[in-house]
């Protein structure tokens, strides 16, 4: 996924000063900071180590967020923060009161070390590079109704807002700020490892010739029913006989050099290729 040259250039604009401005306002952090702070050292305070929530606030401005927010019906977003855990950060979007069902966006992030072990030659395994992980994430309009257009998939309480898209680049430019390798993901059902793999890769080149073999079975019914029937256990592999149970298995936007490379190359690429026909999955006939 390339993300918008629109999202680039306000990224480059917007500088640490204005990223770690506090409304009390304590001295300022210089550009040389940017690479130089971690989570530990100022998890009281700075979301991710980094941002201020006055900064938080302008990020949200200046990408259009509450902007979109609002020609949704949500003028009146309240930004919660909290940085209690010194390790993994909680972010919270909600409409007019701070109440579970008023929810808008929440997301909990932390930095975490991954290790690249592929069942390939390759110089990078071994190597271990510290990322972005998502370790949820909800983004729903409580206002909405599930329709037959966009039905109610597993996990959802309430329809989707419509901008996950824009909140994965938001977290990839978040990655690369913190200058971090990539942004990690760990899909819970699948639906949302079909959605993300525009742009995501399995760690673990066997989940990604699963879910290879799933969409190119399964690709021709609604997601809306593939999901459900992999919820319900009514989906199997034809080869081992054995039900479909989801694996919640880490999915990676790589954002350093070395893991693009491997994760674009074609021995990557053949070894999906290839493992994919050891499956086939069908419905469970009834």
């Amino acid at each position: 996924m390339i993300i918008k040259k629109r999202y680039w250039n306000i990224a480059k604009r917007l500088s640490t000063v204005q990223l770690q401005k506090e409304s009390s306002d304590q001295p300022d952090f210089s550009e040389s900071d940017l690479f130089n702070i971690n989570i530990g050292q100022r998890g009281n305070s700075f979301f991710l180590g980094y941002y201020s929530y006055e900064g938080l606030k302008l990020v949200f401005e200046k990408y259009g967020i509450m902007r979109e927010l609002a020609e949704k019906g949500f003028t009146n977003v309240i930004l919660k923060v909290d940085t209690s855990d010194p390790y993994i950060h909680k972010l919270t979007l909600y409409d007019r009161f701070k109440k579970p069902d008023k929810v808008l966006v929440e997301v909990v992030l932390r930095r975490q070390m991954i290790e690249i072990q592929m069942p390939f030659k390759t110089p990078l395994n071994g190597r271990k590079y510290e990322v972005l992980s998502i370790e949820w994430m909800e983004m729903q309009n409580p206002n909405g109704s599930f329709t037959k257009e966009r039905p109610r998939l597993p996990g959802q309480h309430f329809p989707g807002l419509g901008m996950a898209s824009k909140a994965i680049e938001l977290l990839m430019v978040t990655a690369w700020r913190l200058n971090l390798a990539g942004l990690l993901n760990t899909p819970q059902n699948y639906h949302n490892a079909y959605l993300y793999s525009r742009i995501f890769f399995y760690i673990n080149p066997e989940d990604q010739a699963r879910l290879k073999a799933m969409k190119r079975d399964l690709g021709h019914w609604e997601l809306a029913r593939v999901a459900w029937a992999i919820e319900r256990g009514e989906v199997h592999d034809a080869i081992s006989g054995q039900i479909l149970q989801w694996p919640a298995s880490k999915q990676i936007v790589p954002l350093n050099t070395e893991l693009k490379a491997l994760f674009n190359s074609r021995i990557y690429r053949k070894f999906v290729r290839e493992r994919a026909k050891s499956f086939k999955f069908e419905f469970i006939e009834k």
